[in-house]
Formats: structure tokens, C-alpha cells, sequence
């Protein structure tokens, strides 16, 4: 989380729940969230990211999670209790979701977007609950080039959207001030102060030091994944747009 540009306040937030932490960036970073607002988190999880948007929102704002997996949506909802946090989380799909036009002022949303089946349609939903005025700051992972024919790809790779359409579509749906930032894309890199750690690996087995952080580590079916340069293949990015004032 620290290398994803998370600060210490947002680190302190989290807590425990940091362990948790599934992102593949940093949207607070870009969203800005200010007191009073009404956050939408979409493909929340854990809630690691909608905790932090309470953090900012305070008492007066308001904080939705969403998820379509019903075991996570469970497991952010006791959290949540738990913690006395002002969010809300509820199960559903991204492309259709339970909430009423021009309601949310953000929308963040960490690495679950990449696993939209239509990403246009997302993009419209996001537009159509944003209040005019409102912005977003979607952290996806993405492809650069047309993935190779004949490679058994894994489905969320298949799935992953051209980097270089993200900003016609959300142009082509009324977003303005559209921004891709690909400023920290690396899929795969060193983590610094990780010394403590490698020595720790040095215990283990050869097999798992060649299996730590790779793609789909112990998995037969794409162990020939590893001869791939993933950095050159797909890229984390962060699409940041608004939704003009008056539409």
C-alpha cells in the first residue's frame, strides 16, 4: 500500500483490515474526497477502500460499498459493524446497479473493474448515478497490446480492457476532463525495504522462491506464463473523469 502512494493516515485507517487490502492502485490519490460527500466504492471487497472514504466523508457524508460477491459483501458488513463505520454495503453488479440517478458526488474503484464483462456499460452507470459535477477514480489493470493468439490467457487477462479505449469510451459517454494516468503502471516490480523479507524466502524451498509474486503462482495451466514479460503486455492505470455540472 505504500508503494501505491497510500499515506500514513490512510495506512493508520485501514488498521487491520490492510491485510485485506486487493487493490492494484491508489484512487484516493485522485478522488479527493472531501467531508459530506457520498462515495460510491465499486467492486469494494474487503472494504479496506471504503473504510478509508469514511474516514474522509466524516459523520455528514455517506459511504457504499459495492460487490457482487456475497461472502465479501458479509465480511465488509461485520467489519464495518465492528468498527462503527459509516458505510453501507450492499451485493450487486456493476453494470446494473440498485442506486438512483445523480446520487454519488464520487466513485472510486480498485482493481474489481477490470472484471466488468462490458466495460461501456459500466462506464454509463457510473454516469448515470453521479451527480452533475461529480468525478471518478477508477484503478484498473489493462492490456497494451492485443493479446498473443494460440497462448492460454487467463480469463481476468482476457477480460482486461485496450488501454487506449478507455478514454474514447468514457468521451463517447459525456465524461469530460478524461485522464488515463499510467504514471505508476508496472504489473510486476520490487517492492523497496524488502530486505527482511527476501531473507526470509532464502529459508525456502527453490520452487517457491521461483512461484513468489508470479501470475497465478502453483498453477499448472499457466506456468508458461512465466516466460512473459508482463510490464510489456498489461499496464495498472487510473481513469479519472467528471460528469459535466449540467448535462
Amino acid at each position: 500500500m505504500s508503494y501505491l502512494g497510500y499515506t500514513k493516515e490512510e495506512f493508520l485507517v485501514a488498521g487491520q483490515d490492510a491485510y485485506n487490502y486487493q487493490g492494484v492502485g491508489n484512487p484516493h490519490k485522485f478522488a479527493k474526497i472531501q467531508p459530506g460527500e457520498r462515495v460510491l466504492d465499486l467492486g469494494s471487497g474487503l472494504g479496506i477502500d471504503s473504510f478509508i472514504a469514511a474516514h474522509y466523508v466524516g459523520a455528514e457524508g455517506k459511504v457504499i460499498g459495492l460487490d457482487i460477491s456475497q461472502k465479501e459483501v458479509m465480511h465488509a458488513t461485520k467489519r464495518a459493524e465492528a468498527r462503527g463505520a459509516n458505510v453501507k454495503f450492499v451485493c450487486a453488479d456493476m453494470e446494473k446497479m440498485p442506486i438512483p440517478d445523480e446520487e454519488i458526488d464520487v466513485v472510486i474503484s480498485n482493481g474489481a473493474f477490470c472484471l466488468a464483462p462490458n466495460k461501456e456499460k459500466a462506464f454509463k452507470e457510473i454516469f448515470r448515478v453521479l451527480k452533475p459535477g461529480g468525478r471518478i477514480a477508477v484503478c484498473t489493470s489493462t492490456i497494451k497490446m492485443d493479446l498473443q493468439p494460440g497462448v492460454n490467457w487467463p480469463i481476468c487477462m482476457r477480460m482486461f480492457a485496450h488501454i487506449d479505449s478507455l478514454k474514447p469510451i468514457c468521451e463517447s459517454i459525456g465524461y469530460k476532463d478524461v485522464l488515463v494516468d499510467d504514471t505508476d503502471s508496472l504489473m510486476q516490480y520490487e517492492l523497496p525495504g524488502f530486505d527482511e523479507v527476501k531473507e526470509q524466502e532464502q529459508k525456502l524451498t527453490e520452487k517457491a522462491q521461483d512461484d513468489r509474486f508470479k501470475v497465478h503462482v502453483g498453477s499448472s495451466e499457466f506456468r508458461h506464463l512465466k516466460d512473459y514479460d508482463m510490464n510489456k503486455i498489461c499496464a495498472r492505470v487510473t481513469v479519472i473523469a467528471q460528469k459535466p455540472a449540467s448535462v
